[in-house]
């Protein structure tokens, strides 16, 4: 099977500790250079002015701080950044509220290898 790899630098941000873990070792398998907070605080922590990050990947509720919260903050500082939201809730679940604006890329968890490489292939691209 083949998946789609690169070598740019991701910060995952994904509360669950046991799912982080598999998606470092999923994202370094493919070639990326990865950066793995726990939260939205660690995330704008590791993100420093000198730190390359071409995409952020998040999850979308999170506790304090959410993923199109910390999206909007990271983006103010870096216009250029790309995002997936990832979330094991349903589109109608997380639209209705606007917890998500329109037209993001939103990952279901859970996903697959393929999947996951073949999104971050196209957002990286585009």
């Amino acid at each position: 099977m083949e998946y789609r790899t690169g070598n740019e630098t991701i910060l995952l941000v994904e509360d669950e500790e046991p799912l982080r873990k598999v998606v470092v070792e999923l994202l370094s398998q493919l070639g990326y250079n990865v950066l793995s907070a726990a939260n939205a605080r660690e995330a704008l922590r590791l993100a420093t002015d000198d730190q390359q990050v071409d995409l952020l990947i998040t999850d979308v509720l999170m506790p304090e701080i959410s993923g199109p919260e910390l999206a909007r903050q990271l983006q103010t500082r870096r216009p250029l950044l790309k995002v997936i939201f990832i979330s094991g809730y349903d589109d109608g679940s997380l639209a209705p509220d606007g917890v998500l604006p329109n037209e993001v890329v939103l990952v279901h968890k859970p996903f697959t290898v393929r999947a996951l490489s073949a999104t971050l292939r196209q957002v990286l691209d585009n």
